[in-house]
């Protein structure tokens, strides 16, 4: 078969298969089996694939027909231009999630040099990409990952080898283990309500780890126990970035009003939604 009509028939199983995005996932998986770029595939669409390739495809394309997510078959998720590994054991990097590292670049961008921390670091994508962002400026920084589960510091491990990163991470539930202060706080917590959690498309439910999903009864768990505890660790004038639902915003300035945070912003996602909360601590 051709690989342009390998795609078709990846499409139709997808498609029959109730995947919503059927197309692009028809083609990530395409490029992925035929060790392909998008301007190859396009241009080889008349092509003989192999047979170790034509394959390969099916095989991808059987997997996820059953709801396995395209980045636990390909194993990479692409995320501010940079390939992260990815495993169960870790969320998915969003491209929602890009505009929580562009927030922190900015307010960051005035110091040739700063702390950051990546708290609930997962794949490691907010903080590695921070860091990068800021080796590529000329920056010196320090930038520390934490994460309380094992797998997800193992991979942030993974991920800061192979993109050459200048970070360090460590097993760490919340602030348990961190003594120093910081000149930003970056986290994308666990925030969905337990409730929601089964609610959720079957990627998600059944394929990310509900470590890195379930916020509690309300979802704002976490976010509660970071504003209180991470007063401590802010240096003064600290910025604090989150992460949030698209319904939590209220919420959570309201738990940063109660701890004492000023300067709050909001910035929406791509969709208009509420995503990313900011806030100053100022030790005075």
């Amino acid at each position: 078969m051709t690989h342009g009509e390998l795609i078709k028939y990846g499409q139709d199983i997808l498609k029959n298969a109730g995947i919503e995005d059927y197309e692009n996932d028809t083609r990530v998986l395409a490029m992925y089996a035929f060790d392909m770029n998008y301007t190859g595939l396009m241009m080889g669409m008349l092509d003989e694939a192999s047979a170790a390739s034509e394959s390969k495809f099916k095989e991808c394309i059987n997997i996820r027909a059953t709801r396995v997510p395209c980045q636990h078959i390909t194993g990479t998720q692409e995320f501010m231009g940079y390939e992260f590994d990815v495993s169960p054991d870790v969320l998915i990097p969003r491209q929602e999630t890009e505009l929580l590292v562009e927030d922190g670049l900015a307010y960051m961008k005035p110091f040739k040099s700063c702390k950051a921390l990546d708290v609930c670091c997962g794949s490691g994508c907010i903080g590695i990409s921070f860091s990068l962002y800021r080796q590529k400026a000329g920056y010196d920084d320090k930038v520390t990952l934490l994460d309380i589960s094992k797998e997800a510091v193992h991979m942030s491990k993974r991920n800061i080898t192979k993109l050459n990163a200048n970070c360090n991470v460590i097993l760490s539930d919340l602030f348990e283990n961190i003594n120093e202060k910081y000149d930003i706080i970056m986290s994308n917590p666990p925030y969905i309500r337990t409730a929601d959690v089964e609610e959720l498309m079957d990627e998600v439910k059944l394929h990310e780890p509900r470590l890195a999903l379930d916020g509690y009864e309300d979802g704002l768990y976490f976010y509660d126990k970071i504003i209180k505890e991470a007063r401590e660790y802010l240096s003064d004038e600290g910025k604090l970035l989150f992460e949030i639902g698209y319904d939590q915003f209220e919420d959570v300035r309201r738990l940063l009003v109660d701890a004492g945070y000023s300067d709050i912003t909001l910035k929406k996602d791509y969709a208009g939604l509420d995503r990313v909360v900011g806030a100053t601590w100022k030790n005075s």
